[in-house]
């Protein structure tokens, strides 16, 4: 293996080591708690269309918390440990509101992949919420804290290795501090200011329909987490922050954010690890900014229309990129005389676009029906690993009757592999005479089905096509390329 090939394998060495040997990157992780907590258009006087009652995801999101009410039937009740014999109704009303959540799920690898076989793996999130208006007389005052115990082993990992991970909840085994923020909400409302840890898809870059999906690359993006060292500030990542949003009036939403760049302390290996506990605080890095602008229609209660969010967005990460090809000598990085040290380019950035657009409503409802989401965002070609994503599907969000928490949904997201990174595969072959091309993209099918049997208890199965596997990119998991895979799973979720 030359110098060059060395280089490119370690990149992606480190992105496998996020998840016990997962392929080319440890992608995309990481997805709110509660489609309705998610504080796209709605926390400024604006609400997000109509989509999935809950969402099974991690998220540094305060959720769907409980509401206290009393039941008649613990099959009715909104969470299983019930009312607490009043305690919980009345911390509610002090303004101090507590969730517990576990997400179990089973994955089959049926053919392709690294191998077949079964896996279990979980995710047990605990959060706290203080509504400080009540507590102390801090108008429009919150506090929030959540952690992680991450248990099992993940499909991607062990049976798939594909770049953008099977399942939203796998990560390395830890028990994790994730969010740990203060927020202030100012001029009645329509600006938020929050400061603290979280990840950045807790309200960037995120499709209020693409939440369903279990593959980790509906919640946070793939090419972002190719590019973007340690794979970016997301599930089971947070970093250091500070976010504003700003109803500029009821249809547009202007959103900024800061981050530091990379959760993960220097050094080598999974960077997990290297944040284990998730207490890394690190504040002396470059740094990872954000910026949207939401429009937002058909959201009144007695509109016509249907609801639909638009989003522009640009990130910028101020940090210094390798080159893929180059290195600073100007020799190729596949040559054996190369001193494997790419050539530096200053800052990397990407543009996207998200659309959610309810295209159906069952007559008689206020936002049962059929929702379509696209994202498409796309990066410098000439030296990052991936230039182009493109994520899309649809919801139905009370396919039968009598079901109406039920979704139904199927999507698809393609992961491109840039033509600086492929050439880079090609001078590899043609300099050590073996090896195979790299593939121009993985793209992942998906189906799934949220059932809600009750309040408190979700069952989601779930099947996946992934379709090149790592875009045939060696790795230490497999040096060759991986045929294409399908594998099948289901979560349950229960609300405690």
């Amino acid at each position: 293996m030359t110098a060059g090939m060395g280089r490119m394998a370690e990149r992606f060495a480190q992105r496998h080591d996020r998840v016990r040997g997962l392929v080319a990157a440890c992608l995309v992780m990481g997805l709110p708690l509660s489609v309705a907590a998610q504080t796209a258009p709605g926390s400024a006087g604006q609400n997000a269309p109509a989509g999935p009652p809950l969402q099974q995801t991690p998220s540094s999101q305060p959720g769907a918390q409980p509401t206290g009410n009393l039941a008649q039937s613990i099959w009715d009740q909104d969470t299983l440990t019930g009312n607490w014999g009043g305690l919980r109704k009345r911390l509610l009303e002090d303004g101090i509101s507590i969730g517990v959540q576990e997400q179990s799920e089973g994955w089959g690898n049926m053919t392709g992949g690294l191998r077949q076989g079964a896996v279990y793996d979980g995710l047990t999130t605990a959060s706290v919420k203080l509504d400080l208006e009540k507590l102390a007389g801090w108008d429009g005052a919150s506090f929030f804290v959540s952690g992680y115990q991450i248990h099992g082993h993940g499909p991607s990992g062990n049976l798939v290795g594909n770049a953008q991970i099977v399942s939203n909840i796998e990560a390395t085994r830890d028990t994790k501090l994730y969010a740990l923020w203060l927020e202030q909400k100012l001029l009645g409302g329509r600006l938020t200011v929050r400061l603290g840890q979280e990840g950045s898809n807790d309200q960037m870059m995120i499709t209020q329909y693409g939440a369903l999906f279990l593959n980790s690359s509906f919640g946070f993006p793939g090419l972002p987490a190719a590019d973007l060292p340690s794979g970016g500030p997301n599930y089971p990542m947070a970093a250091p922050f500070v976010r504003a949003q700003y109803a500029l009036s009821d249809r547009f939403t202007l959103v900024g954010a800061v981050f530091t760049g990379d959760p993960a302390p220097p050094g080598i290996g999974d960077p997990q690890l290297r944040d284990r506990g998730g207490v890394a605080f690190r504040l002396n890095d470059h740094v990872l900014t954000f910026t949207e602008l939401w429009y937002s229609v058909n959201q009144e209660e007695n509109a016509k229309g249907l609801p639909g969010t638009y989003k522009l967005g640009f990130w910028y990460d101020s940090a210094h990129v390798g080159d893929q090809v180059f290195d600073n000598t100007g020799l190729p990085l596949a040559n054996p005389a190369s001193n494997g040290v790419p050539r530096p380019h200053s800052g990397d950035f990407a543009l996207y676009g998200i659309v959610d657009q309810l295209v159906w409503r069952k007559p008689g409802t206020k936002n049962k029906g059929i929702g379509l989401f696209l994202q498409i965002m796309g990066a410098p070609a000439g030296y990052n690993i991936s230039n182009l994503f493109i994520e899309g599907g649809m919801n139905w969000l009370a396919p039968f009757d009598g079901r109406d928490d039920d979704v139904f949904g199927l999507a698809f997201s393609y992961l491109g592999i840039s033509p600086a990174a492929r050439r880079y595969g090609s001078a590899l072959i043609f300099y050590n005479g073996t090896g195979f091309p790299y593939a121009g993209n993985e793209t992942v099918l998906e189906a799934t089905y949220l059932y809600q049997a009750t309040p408190w208890l979700a069952v989601q199965p779930d099947l996946q096509v992934v379709i090149n596997p790592s875009a045939g990119i060696p790795s230490p998991v497999s040096p060759v390329p991986l045929k294409n895979d399908l594998i099948g799973g289901v979560r349950v979720t229960v609300t405690f």
